[in-house]
């Protein structure tokens, strides 16, 4: 049997025809089974939301002071490439977040991040200082993207940049060394696994940037991504993620 694989170059023509399948998937089964609410399956007036008013109001807001203490818990300096951060809600385990996390992650729902995106981009309207020039998502590896079919933070990257009214660029920022889960990892294992992880594939020239990604734990991801990104010339790194773990 033969096997043919997809050149790194029609990895964005490929994601763009899959998305446009699923699109059109979607449309139909939103007529034939109304949306629901993920987390109290009350029905919903907004096709693309994944969680109805009620829940998202009942969501814990995070601190952010706790997001930046997580960085600078990081070892060495690791976590000063990130000029400020801010995590929207604050991870429940068992509730309404967590199930917005499992679609937008593992049951094919890439359009829950562009709606999730645009909430965080309202939460972190008029608090960026530079205003960022471009959001730039923290990137999976091609393998990984393949696999999943989207980038769950690209598709939160593409919400806050509509939000903020800033322009998306996914291609700035690439992770060509595959890295093993962080789950269960160690603060110190988390960055070993992540450190180098990431390449810019441009100079930046001093640009300030907002750097997007789904759920920060110990911020080493972040971190990881931001260094590149300045090791690249970009200016201050923000980075704002749609939760923060415990």
């Amino acid at each position: 049997m033969l096997h043919f694989a997809v050149p790194h170059a029609a990895a964005p023509v490929t994601e763009r025809l899959v998305e446009a399948g699923r699109q059109v998937g979607r449309g139909l089964l939103d007529l034939l089974y109304p949306p629901r609410c993920l987390a109290c399956r009350a029905r919903l007036s907004e096709t693309d939301a994944p969680l109805c008013a009620r829940c998202v109001g009942g969501l814990e807001r995070a601190r952010r002071e706790v997001a930046r203490r997580r960085l600078h818990a990081l070892p060495g300096s690791s976590g000063e490439a990130v000029a400020s951060v801010f995590a929207l809600w604050r991870f429940d385990p068992d509730g309404a977040l967590r199930a917005l996390q499992h679609a937008l992650k593992y049951q094919n729902r890439p359009r829950y991040g562009r709606v999730a995106g645009r909430w965080m981009g309202r939460g972190l309207a008029g608090t960026l200082s530079p205003r960022p020039e471009a959001v730039v998502p923290v990137p999976l590896h091609r393998t990984r993207r393949l696999g999943r079919g989207y980038n769950q933070s690209a598709q939160l990257a593409r919400g806050v940049a509509a939000s903020l009214d800033v322009p998306c660029r996914p291609g700035w920022l690439a992770r060509p060394r595959p890295t093993r889960s962080q789950t269960h990892l160690s603060r110190q294992a988390r960055w070993d696994n992540v450190g180098g992880a990431f390449a810019a594939s441009r100079s930046l020239g001093g640009r300030p940037l907002l750097l997007v990604d789904d759920v920060l734990t110990t911020g080493a991801t972040g971190a990881a991504a931001a260094r590149a990104l300045r090791q690249a010339g970009a200016g201050p790194v923000h980075l704002a993620t749609l939760a923060l773990a415990e």
